[in-house]
């Protein structure tokens, strides 16, 4: 612990034409923008294939376009990976993730609809990484953060009511789209573990290729037999082509996302990434009931609204420690 205090005490070298908060900024808004679109092919791809297949795709993108660089680093016996410790502390938030979190997400998609689902996955994701950054890194946060915060929260409260006055998918059910409900929860639960773990990467200078390197790696060893076991070599390979090009659009989408999202982490806070993620909220509200006709309300309408004002509350965080 007295390492990655000391590492975070120490905020990022600045020069005069690269502000490290704003870099930040920009790559934790760039993230919201790729997970929103991964979703939106997630919802499309819920019910018409394995979710454990989707997952297993989707992750391998990453790890084909990120591998030969991780190996070129090695060979050349530059830093590529975490140490140790940092290492299997991500292998296993990665490989909770990939069991608790993805899987569960196509799941949940496919029940409870992305108007639902993302808003309810990302509060409880941003709450508790919030809590935890709190707890073992010891961020600060500020007065104004923390109403952003509340007002982020109180936004996936009323677009969880608004989802129940009436079933966003009737196809479902109110039983099935309440236990999508809770296992949006565990998703959100296990993310919000990931997000710390990589935080704390900052502290020991972890490459961020090698962070989603990682992560992802985790997940195709172990969802790639999950899927040979489920589906078969035939089943695998007679994925129809338009599917399979939305998993792979949904992996290079993700791996963006990633990417950014983790170098967001790497600059700035966890209090000021997760307000600015949580705009996932609000394009998720939108892209549902745009794009596949889920239902909407006063109350829905009201939780997207909320998020936009949290979203102006942002403010930079105070380098340091209490």
């Amino acid at each position: 612990m007295g390492r990655v205090r000391n590492a975070i005490q120490e905020p990022p070298a600045t020069s005069s034409c690269c502000d490290p908060v704003a870099v930040g900024t920009a790559c934790c808004g760039l993230a919201a923008v790729g997970y929103t679109a991964a979703n939106i092919c997630l919802r499309l791809l819920a019910g018409e294939a394995s979710p454990v297949w989707v997952s297993c795709v989707k992750e391998l993108v990453t790890v084909v376009v990120v591998g030969p660089w991780v190996a070129l680093r090695l060979w050349r016996g530059l830093p590529s990976l975490p140490p140790s410790g940092s290492l299997f502390a991500l292998a296993g938030a990665g490989l909770a993730v990939q069991m608790a979190g993805n899987l569960g997400l196509i799941w949940a998609l496919s029940v409870a609809g992305l108007s639902v689902v993302i808003p309810v996955a990302l509060g409880i994701s941003m709450s508790g990484s919030t809590i935890l950054g709190r707890i073992i890194l010891r961020e600060k946060i500020t007065g104004r953060s923390a109403l952003a915060i509340g007002l982020l929260i109180a936004s996936v409260v009323l677009l969880k009511m608004g989802a129940a006055r009436e079933t966003p998918l009737p196809t479902a059910g109110p039983l099935k789209a309440g236990l999508g409900v809770g296992v949006a929860v565990l998703a959100g639960i296990s993310y919000a573990s990931l997000t710390v773990v990589i935080r704390s990467t900052a502290a020991v200078a972890a490459p961020p290729r090698g962070v989603v390197f990682v992560v992802t790696g985790v997940g195709v060893l172990s969802l790639g037999p999950m899927s040979l076991w489920e589906l078969g070599p035939t089943g695998l390979l007679s994925t129809p082509p338009a599917t399979l090009s939305l998993m792979l659009l949904a992996g290079g989408l993700n791996l963006m996302a990633f990417l950014a999202i983790t170098k967001g982490l790497h600059l700035t806070s966890i209090v000021h990434a997760n307000v600015i993620n949580a705009s996932q909220v609000a394009m998720a509200g939108v892209a549902g009931i745009v794009c596949f006709g889920e239902d909407w309300n006063s109350q829905l309408v009201l939780g997207i609204g909320l998020t936009v004002v949290g979203m102006t509350l942002i403010e930079r965080p105070a380098a340091g420690l209490e």
